[in-house]
């Protein structure tokens, strides 16, 4: 999929101190990591809130997805999710998909910065609670017995 030539995630304005915080203490590797974690988070919260401004130089989309693997698919994956809209994915709503994508993430930030100011800790060690929370949280997928395994096998 080639994204047109413009195409750019932004940053959230109010949250640019947030965003500069995460950068430097809690060592996010590059803007692009903050937003998809907070878009992660965002969904993860059902947290969506339009942007309203932005700030610093926006993201090129190709850069947004080049940092992992998983970029470009988490982009997709809420926006499917969000929409039920299979069309969605066509090659021509990629502008909505990173819309969307940005309302979670400008959400998701929400969510850190209430975090921090409830706990009153430092922006690290409430991304380092909330992944630990995510990663230990029992609603997902869980360990099939033997006897689940067996029983769905046909001989």
């Amino acid at each position: 999929m080639t994204a047109p030539v413009d195409l750019r995630a932004r940053r959230p304005a109010e949250h640019e101190r947030l965003i500069q915080e995460l950068r430097n203490d809690a060592r996010f590797g590059a803007f692009r990591d903050i937003l998809v974690f907070a878009a992660a988070l965002g969904f993860r919260n059902d947290r969506r809130k339009p942007l309203t401004k932005s700030a610093g130089d926006p993201i090129r989309y190709e850069v947004l997805i080049s940092g992992s693997g998983f970029s470009e698919a988490l982009i997709n994956m809420i926006a499917a999710k969000v929409t039920d809209d299979p069309e969605i994915m066509d090659d021509r709503r990629l502008e909505e998909r990173l819309k969307i994508f940005e309302e979670y993430a400008n959400g998701g930030l929400d969510c850190v910065q209430e975090q921090i100011n409830v706990r009153h800790q430092t922006a690290a060690l409430v991304v380092a609670d909330l992944v630990t929370e995510a990663l230990s949280d029992s609603s997902g997928a869980t360990a099939a017995s033997v006897e689940e395994l067996l029983s769905s096998t046909t001989w």
